[in-house]
């Protein structure tokens, strides 16, 4: 017979497990709490500062290139300048003479029964500038148009003026003038056309003849280096002048002896050309002005008016080398590579480049 209480097991109901409340989500919930009871924080507004007026920033744009332009390039004036200008005795009379840098193409300027000095070009190259006594004895300064052989004369009467020299910018001019015939020597200045001629500096305070003998206008169009003696004549030293301020010149030679009177500036401001040395006996030199350094480019042959061509890569310069002969020489910007240009049995002297 079949035992009835296990059968009453296996057809009983069967009891169901208690389910625990997950103790993990508890913990979360209590972890989460604080941020809902917190108030989010409204942001505090800055104030604008004064006097800025805010605005919204416009969305980029884009501003194409404009097409490229042609620039034409400058005409040329000839293999590191070209043309020399310098005064040429010939016979009884100075004249303006020209010659091209490899000595060929040799040109007498000016045929006049009168004395010409201190040829120099414009800054364009299209006309030139002397001295010349051809007014009442006294010189005077004129300018000469190549193109149309004119001559105008833009000072009279105002002295002995000579040692002229264009400003890089063309607007001025500058020169050498002794107004009284025993007085001393001053740097005056004038417009390019000649009018308003006026004293720029009186030169030193004693009363002898050429104490003042060359100026040349800087790179700069505003400083002027000055040939000039301090305290004896014909003993000169290299100054520098400011056309803007018109203080004192200082003094910027020293340890030279017998500077001449000519003196040139290097395209780039930073050297001097100079001629020194004992009486008849001048050789050519180059002045640092930054460290104050000589440099000598010649050995004898009584050299003077070194000048720089426009690009600064030669020199040329005056000589008595070729059998006391004055005649033109050019070197190189470092005093090498010598060549003369003319030979006259008569003097070719105070040469100056064409732009």
């Amino acid at each position: 017979m079949p035992n009835l209480d296990r059968n009453k097991n296996i057809f009983a109901k069967k009891k169901r497990k208690k389910r625990r409340f997950p103790f993990w989500a508890l913990l979360l919930a209590l972890l989460a709490l604080p941020f809902f009871l917190i108030d989010p924080a409204i942001p505090e507004e800055i104030p604008t500062p004064s006097g800025l007026t805010v605005v919204a920033s416009p969305l980029p744009t884009y501003t194409p290139l404009p097409p490229p332009t042609h620039t034409p390039l400058p005409y040329p004036t000839g293999v590191h300048g070209g043309r020399i200008i310098f005064t040429c005795q010939r016979g009884e009379f100075n004249q303006i003479c020209m010659v091209n840098r490899d000595g060929s193409g040799l040109l007498q300027v000016t045929h006049d029964n009168i004395h010409h000095y201190y040829p120099a070009f414009s800054p364009h190259g299209e006309a030139v500038i002397y001295a010349s006594n051809q007014s009442l004895g006294t010189f005077d300064l004129y300018l000469l148009i190549l193109s149309t052989s004119q001559v105008i004369e833009l000072t009279h009467e105002i002295g002995n003026v000579f040692s002229p020299d264009f400003s890089p910018d063309g607007k001025r001019i500058l020169f050498i003038n002794r107004k009284e015939s025993d007085g001393p020597t001053g740097l005056w200045v004038m417009d390019a056309n000649g009018e308003n001629p006026r004293l720029l500096y009186g030169g030193p305070n004693y009363a002898g003849p050429n104490t003042l003998v060359a100026a040349a206008w800087a790179p700069d169009n505003r400083t002027v280096a000055l040939a000039m003696s301090e305290n004896q004549l014909f003993e000169y030293e290299i100054f520098l002048f400011d056309t803007e301020t018109l203080e004192a010149p200082r003094r910027v030679t020293y340890g030279l002896l017998g500077i001449t009177g000519s003196v040139d500036w290097s395209p780039d401001g930073r050297y001097l050309l100079l001629s020194a040395g004992p009486p008849l006996d001048k050789d050519i030199f180059r002045y640092e002005i930054e460290t104050g350094i000589f440099t000598q480019f010649t050995d004898g042959g009584n050299n003077n008016s070194a000048t720089y061509s426009p690009d600064g890569e030669y020199i040329v310069f005056n000589s008595l080398r070729n059998n006391d002969q004055a005649d033109l020489y050019i070197m190189r910007a470092d005093g090498t590579d010598l060549k003369q240009i003319t030979d006259n049995p008569e003097p070719d002297w105070q040469p100056q480049w064409e732009p």
